[in-house]
């Protein structure tokens, strides 16, 4: 994609999904790349296969629920860039369980690595995005982060109070455009590494997101709405009729979303 030939550019999550999708879509225009994941292997391959002389990538092995491991990512990635153009905040896990039965520490896990984790990298990332000329910030938030849906209220939480974070930072004066990008059912292993109340895999594909909408699609649609500095990009189909219901009829969307699957 031409807007971000020569950006220097931060991947969280990028070992799968739509944040690979968005680091292959990336790599289509000269750029250097970071990628960031505690899936170090994938990452590696993922490098040996998309770097070339115009496109530069590196791997930053990171864990987005350690605080020691962020430094450690930080201090690598500002020894190799002193700017970055945009950074995408990709890295997240979903949840699969009713929230009477969650286990804190489920709870926890998942508002670390989804909000507190994300907001720390963002915190220590800001210096070099201020160095940059027009930095723009993607958070991956989701369509629960807009509404409450069953079997998913923690990871609801998580996308609120993210949501809510990146939001204020847009309103801020002398603070990077952020893109806040709400998906709904995207075709990726999400529910697959989703936690249930115990804090294990799920390791099913909910028939819902293997319904849904590609990932290659999704990073598409997210980078072109990045590149026009949308506020807002939303992502899906019925899911995002289910958002307008519930800002303008709850009462109607309560009914619904206790009726319907959550998977």
């Amino acid at each position: 994609m031409a807007h971000y030939s020569g950006k220097t550019v931060f991947v969280t999550g990028a070992s799968s999904g739509i944040g690979e999708a968005m680091v292959r879509n990336l790599a289509a225009s000269p750029c250097t790349i970071f990628i960031g994941a505690r899936s170090t292997d994938k990452l590696k391959s993922l490098k040996k296969e998309l770097e070339t002389n115009d496109v530069k990538i590196h791997v930053i092995p990171m864990d987005l629920a350690n605080s020691k491991s962020l430094i450690d990512a930080f201090n690598e990635l500002s020894r190799k860039t002193d700017r970055l153009d945009l950074l995408i905040n990709n890295g997240g896990i979903s949840q699969r369980g009713l929230a009477k039965d969650t286990e804190f520490s489920v709870v926890n896990r998942i508002m670390q690595v989804n909000f507190l984790g994300t907001v720390e990298w963002t915190t220590h990332c800001m210096p070099l995005l201020l160095k940059a000329d027009k930095a723009h910030i993607i958070a991956i938030s989701s369509v629960v982060g807009e509404y409450g849906f069953p079997l998913r209220s923690a990871y609801a939480a998580s996308k609120h109070a993210l949501k809510g974070y990146f939001q204020s930072m847009q309103l801020e004066p002398d603070s990077p455009s952020v893109s806040i990008v709400s998906p709904g059912r995207i075709t990726t292993n999400i529910s697959i590494n989703a936690l249930t109340s115990e804090g294990k895999k799920h390791g099913e594909m909910d028939a819902g997101q293997a319904g849904g909408i590609t990932a290659e699609k999704a990073a598409e649609k997210i980078l072109r709405g990045a590149a026009k500095r949308k506020s807002n990009i939303f992502i899906g189909s019925g899911e995002i009729v289910l958002l307008y219901i519930s800002r303008y009829l709850p009462p109607l969307y309560r009914k619904i979303a206790k009726n319907i699957s959550p998977n």
